[in-house]
């Protein structure tokens, strides 16, 4: 986008804003846009959070004296939530909510908590829908002898997908209740307990299912490759701060803005520490992370000489969000997990290119990579001044 932009004669940011998607309009699987995004309106923020006009022309006055040059760079993005096409429809996951003997709740779900806090959000879905307090929710282990099968926890579906099934079984178990004469409508946590212990004592097992059913409307043609390749999407513009050393032909990131648009935040806790560590895979992937393959193997596959960022190696990573909210997502809720991924390579080479005015086709960038491409152009500014 940022080499249209130069080829056209505009900004890197107008030409973006020229081209974003607009509810009504529609994909290139002709999908078309129901949510009402504001696209500009994010790119506005992060410009502003970012302080992109500012540092866009102290960096142009100061570089070409500069032995550290300094460049800002945007990527503006979207990323679908859930399984592309008719993946959850094939899927069929199903979830389990469970009124256990002691009052407590047990959610049934086959996702798995790698530190993303799965089991966190998923006890909130469930306590919520319930009116009870988090602490009278826990999760099964997602022993396949003890839950149904909801999908593997990929393609930043759990909170969405997943969790709006938990809410589905949660709403299901309570109707249970208040149909067989146990519960009111409205209730404490006390009377809840007090009727899932009589229900069991009285009928035995309660549970209450969900299963995925595609909602109206979101229909992908496998035959044609067309329509609906996502039920929803979440939407990111980030901005990347980028310095690169000529004596050392280094480049680090020194400042990252992260705006998202993912529905509901469930925990803003913890969808902050899904951006932070989602942007920090990203720059080790941008700058770090190289793999070496020869002979059909990996190289490098040690500590010694695959090199990963450090907590030392990255910036500031500022994280905020917009909430459109999601019809299709458990109380608003959009996929988050993916979306990080995704931008930040994009916004450092845009930076990298803006600060150096050198084209970069390829990540990572390594400072030998960086070397060669200074050489060669200044080789070449070299000649075209008349050298020999």
């Amino acid at each position: 986008m940022d080499r249209i932009a130069q080829v056209v004669g505009i900004s890197p940011v107008e030409v973006r804003r020229r081209n974003f998607l607009k509810p009504g309009e529609t994909t290139t699987t002709e999908q078309a846009i129901r949510e009402e995004v504001d696209l500009g309106r994010l790119l506005d923020r992060a410009l502003e959070l970012s302080d992109y006009t500012a540092k866009k022309a102290t960096f142009a006055r100061v570089n070409p004296a500069a032995g550290i040059k300094r460049g800002v760079g945007i990527a503006a993005f979207l990323h679908g939530s859930g399984f592309t096409g008719s993946g959850e429809r094939y899927l069929a996951s199903v979830v389990g909510v469970e009124g256990c003997a002691d009052g407590s709740v047990r959610v049934l779900v086959s996702s798995t908590e790698f530190g993303q806090g799965t089991n966190t959000v998923l006890c909130q879905i469930a306590a919520e829908a319930l009116s009870l307090p988090y602490e009278s929710i826990r999760i099964a282990q997602p022993d396949t002898d003890q839950v149904p099968n909801s999908g593997p926890t990929v393609a930043s579906r759990t909170v969405m997908v997943v969790g709006n099934l938990v809410r589905s079984a949660a709403v299901g178990l309570r109707q249970t209740l208040v149909a067989s004469g146990l519960l009111a409508g409205s209730h404490s946590p006390e009377e809840f307990r007090i009727a899932c212990q009589r229900h069991v004592a009285t009928h035995g097992v309660l549970r209450s299912f969900a299963r995925y059913e595609a909602p109206e409307g979101v229909f992908w043609d496998d035959q044609k490759y067309r329509g609906e390749a996502y039920a929803t999407f979440a939407w990111a513009v980030y901005v990347a701060e980028v310095a690169v050393d000529l004596s050392s032909y280094s480049a680090t990131v020194e400042d990252f803005v992260a705006l998202q648009e993912v529905g509901r935040v469930l925990n803003p806790v913890l969808a902050q520490g899904q951006i932070v560590g989602g942007v920090a895979q990203g720059i080790g992937f941008a700058l770090y992370e190289k793999v070496v393959w020869q002979n059909g193997r990996m190289q490098n596959g040690q500590m010694t000489n695959y090199i990963m960022p450090t907590s030392a190696d990255l910036p500031p990573i500022r994280v905020f969000f917009e909430e459109m909210g999601n019809v299709h997502g458990a109380y608003g809720a959009k996929g988050i997990g993916e979306l990080p991924m995704d931008g930040p390579a994009p916004a450092i080479m845009n930076a990298i290119e803006d600060a150096l005015g050198i084209r970069f086709d390829s990540v990572p960038l390594l400072p030998e990579d960086i070397f060669e491409a200074v050489s060669k152009e200044s080789f070449r500014e070299f000649l075209a001044a008349g050298g020999r």
